[in-house]
């Protein structure tokens, strides 16, 4: 099922997301940050262009047998550089690349057959770069801002899309465990304890190895010791 027309299956989520994008596009300009530390919304697309860029990079390099794109290995100081690359461009420029990178990803992808999109890499299949630098990484910081403005509801609505739109293009149960967690994982931040339990147990149920990441991940370090999460970490 996992190499089952993946190519097209991976077009249809970009595009997707390249169409929920207009969400962030609307809001951006050259505005100030509210407050000294935060991102704007040219910031947040400014570090979406960037991993989609890197996730088309890497698309590229399986496809043509050459070397990866490389930014290095401390996350922080990466997210700390693009940052740093980014932020005194104007929000026009900044738009314009976000066009430019959906059309470098989504030719990348195009143009990789199904076999060498689901050819091994070090982290797993090479087409697993696109989802945590393309749809996936946008839900994130449509997450993050909306809670930033304190609309949860606009923030739940943006991990509801990320869950529908795995459940629709990428039903394996792995995937849709990995959905599960992390809608999950947005219930923990906002304090819905209940229905953050109510999704771990699902996510565990199509994917037990989560249990292992779910032990270390400090998203749930709030209710570590939720009886029920316990029970659920050792069943």
């Amino acid at each position: 099922m996992e190499s089952s027309g993946i190519r097209e299956r991976l077009l249809a989520a970009v595009g997707a997301a390249r169409e929920r994008e207009h969400e962030l596009l609307a809001l951006s300009d050259d505005s100030p940050p509210l407050e000294p530390g935060l991102w704007t919304v040219k910031d947040h697309l400014a570090h979406l262009n960037e991993w989609r860029r890197y996730a088309a990079g890497v698309l590229d390099a399986g496809r043509t047998g050459s070397e990866p794109p490389n930014l290095g290995d401390e996350i922080d100081t990466i997210n700390a550089r693009i940052y740093e690359d980014n932020k005194d461009k104007t929000s026009d420029d900044v738009k314009s690349e976000v066009r430019a990178s959906n059309e470098h990803l989504a030719a990348a992808i195009a143009t990789c057959s199904d076999e060498v999109l689901t050819a091994p890499r070090l982290s797993g299949l090479l087409w697993h770069v696109v989802p945590g630098n393309s749809y996936g990484h946008l839900a994130e910081h449509l997450m993050f801002w909306h809670l930033e403005q304190g609309n949860e509801e606009a923030a739940e609505a943006a991990q509801q899309w990320m869950y529908d739109l795995v459940r629709a293009h990428f039903p394996e149960p792995k995937a849709v465990a990995a959905a599960t967690y992390n809608f999950a994982c947005f219930y923990v931040r906002v304090g819905r304890d209940d229905e953050a339990l109510l999704r771990f147990r699902h996510a565990f149920e199509l994917d037990p190895s989560l249990k292992e990441v779910a032990g270390k991940d400090p998203d749930l370090d709030r209710i570590r010791d939720n009886p029920e999460l316990v029970e659920l970490l050792a069943s």
